[in-house]
């Protein structure tokens, strides 16, 4: 398919770059920092390195996301070598849908990475597991934190809604645009308490713009969950339907913002 060749490409340009390298090293070594935390308590210890693993696989996943596919396709562009793709037998959307998919790739590495790295530290950490407990032991048991993977799972697919977002923007907005307003909305969709509340405003202005906001926007604020992870005193009511719903929001709102880049990127000159 043309798509997975244009996507491998991709993934073999976006490796060649030291940011990505940068990013994901430097989030290694922080998420190593948790066991250094030996000088407080067990329960101490254990909450700051889970908050710390998860805040810094969302914020490294989060620029590595926006980094990367910012460039796809401006990139393409600007190198005038996007004139040689098209003009092989390759279809527009074939090629925005072949460097999401590239984007995808690069996204789902980089969580994994951090995320296995992340796991395996919950895994040593000796509150967590029991002194003889091995790792077939630890994943049947009880004591596995399938609260962690959940937080890395969801961290993934608002990563995966984030980069089609960034592909969306990257089909008419140069790449220092395209940044802020990626970043922008990120911060904004993780507000939804706030722009929830303000649909609830007696001025029908104020009311119509968050409905607008609150709507609209992806509410990236329903893929963090560390709160009700790193205190189990706040739980998720039917947690089987809070994944389920959160997935499918993020492959439908991802799927409407790549028929959106299809749609402007086949209409637009280059």
């Amino acid at each position: 398919m043309v798509a997975i060749a244009i996507a491998r490409q991709t993934v073999r340009e976006a490796l060649r770059r030291r940011v990505f390298w940068i990013f994901l090293i430097v989030a290694v070594f922080l998420i190593g920092l948790g066991p250094v935390l030996g000088f407080l308590t067990p329960k101490e210890s254990q909450t700051i390195m889970r908050s710390l693993g998860l805040a810094v696989i969302l914020l490294a996943g989060l620029f590595i996301t926006i980094v990367t596919c910012i460039y796809l396709i401006p990139v393409e562009i600007e190198r005038r070598t996007i004139y040689t793709v098209l003009s092989k037998p390759v279809q527009r959307f074939e090629f925005v849908l072949g460097k999401f998919l590239g984007g995808f790739a690069i996204v789902f590495l980089s969580i994994a990475a951090m995320g296995a790295v992340f796991l395996a530290l919950v895994y040593f950490q000796g509150t967590t597991r029991g002194p003889d407990a091995g790792v077939l032991v630890w994943l049947t048991s009880g004591k596995f934190p399938k609260e962690m993977v959940l937080g890395v799972v969801l961290t993934f697919f608002q990563m995966m809604l984030l980069a089609a977002l960034t592909i969306f923007f990257s089909t008419f907005a140069t790449p220092v645009l395209n940044f802020f307003m990626s970043f922008g909305i990120f911060i904004v969709g993780n507000l939804s308490s706030v722009t929830e509340s303000l649909t609830t405003s007696k001025n029908g202005l104020t009311s119509a713009i968050g409905k607008i906001i609150h709507y609209m926007l992806p509410n990236f604020g329903n893929f963090n969950v560390q709160n009700a992870i790193i205190h189990p005193t706040t739980e998720i009511s039917n947690q089987g339907v809070f994944i389920r719903n959160n997935i499918i929001y993020a492959l439908i709102y991802s799927a409407v913002l790549l028929i959106l880049a299809v749609i402007i990127f086949d209409r637009r000159e280059v």
